[in-house]
Parts: structure tokens; sequence; C-alpha cells
């Protein structure tokens, strides 16, 4: 379809140049019809988002067990319509998400209590449509960011973080092999692999959004294109 959608293009360009009436009514009529085959395509190629979500009410649990923390994990707009090449791609990127949120994010009971949280941690797995962009969000009320511990890690890497803003020092944990972690986990390792779930959402055209207060939690926000396999005349 992607095809017939630039050769229709090139065809109306070509059109355009000659004052033939019978030819400008036939590429009207394939334009109607290619668009209808178009919208039909994109349709079918077309899936809710749950078919990824529905792997991780199971992996949280098993996580909250492993890992000796309560974490309730809430999940809405699962009926959000993603196309199926974003879907079959988006799964790696979000298990790294919420493997990080219940590891490293989300605080064992007794912190969170002495922090005046409840016991349970929760994650929120949410997906919309805004636009022609779909958004999807990994946010936990776990403890944050440490940004004095990013700065440090980050001078000790060699990287000069006096004329940085809050956010861009944020924004280190998305460089290669960047880590404040101290210790390597069976869960989500040392936290690495942040710079691979961006390099991901960016090979489907999609971007990344990082929102975080120490004490109180981490946001993630990534934006999707709907769709992705035919190019729009």
């Amino acid at each position: 379809v992607g095809e017939l959608v630039i050769h229709r293009t090139r065809l109306e360009q070509l059109s355009s140049n000659y004052k033939l009436t019978d030819l400008h009514e036939t590429l009207e009529q394939v334009g109607r019809i290619t668009s209808d085959l178009q919208d039909l395509v994109m349709k079918i190629r077309m899936l809710p988002v749950e078919k990824v979500f529905n792997r991780f009410p199971r992996m949280i649990r098993d996580l909250s067990n492993e890992l000796g923390k309560e974490i309730e994990l809430v999940i809405k707009g699962e009926d959000t319509e993603l196309d199926r090449t974003v879907i079959d791609e988006i799964g790696e990127p979000l298990l790294h998400l919420i493997r990080n949120s219940a590891d490293h994010g989300i605080e064992p009971a007794e912190e969170r209590i002495k922090a005046g949280k409840k016991a349970a941690g929760t994650i929120k797995l949410i997906a919309y449509q805004e636009g022609n962009k779909a958004i999807i969000k990994v946010e936990d009320d776990g403890r944050g960011l440490n940004i004095e511990k990013i700065k440090q890690k980050a001078e000790k890497s060699g990287i000069d973080t006096s004329g940085m803003s809050e956010q861009d020092i944020k924004n280190l944990i998305f460089m290669q092999g960047f880590s404040t972690s101290e210790k390597v986990t069976d869960i989500s390792g040392r936290g690495v692999g942040m710079d691979v779930v961006k390099t991901k959402i960016s090979a489907i055209g999609g971007t990344i959004e990082l929102l975080s207060e120490e004490g109180k939690g981490t946001s993630v926000i990534i934006r999707l294109p709907l769709t992705l396999s035919i190019i729009q005349a």
C-alpha cells in the first residue's frame, strides 16, 4: 500500500501538467480507492496495547516476592491501539522500565513507612492517545533520582556538570553504561540499560522524557507514532 500511495502521488504530479479531464477523473477515483485501502490496512495493523501490558501483573507479583517488597501495579488505557510493529518493539523497553522501578525505585516497606508513605509501593502503567501519538507512562511513587549521586558518578566519569541544569543531570542516566547503583542485581543489573531503552524507542520513531523528584518518585513518558508502515500522501 505504501508503494501504491507513492505512485498515486507521482501520477497526480504528472497529470497536473496536462489538461486531460478523463485522466483527472480517473486519478481522483484511484485516489479515493487508495485512501480507503490505506485506512483499511492501518486498521488491520492496529492492536490494543493490552497485548503487551498483560504480561506485567504476574511479573510484578514475582518481583515483589523476589525483592521482599510490597508492590502494586495499576494499569490504565490498555485498550489504546498501536501499530503491530510498535507493539512488537515496545515490550522490552517497558519490561526494563518496570523492573527498574521495582528494583531501584520502590523502597522496602520499612523505609517507606519512615518516609511517611504507605508500606506498599505503586507502579502505574498508563496508555492513551494524544493527537497522532500514543503516550505510555511508567510511573512509580518510589525514592526518585538522587541528583547528588548522579553528579558524583558523572564527575568520576569525567563529565563536567557545573553548567548543567537539574534536568540535564537527570538525563545523564540515558548515557551508555551510566548508573548510580553500586551493586548488580538479577532483576535489573546495575540499572544499566536506560540507554538501550532510549535507543529502542528512538528506532520506532518515539521519544522518551524523564521526570523525577527525590523522595516522591519517577515518571517516564514515552511518545510513539500510532502507525509506522504506510506513508501518508
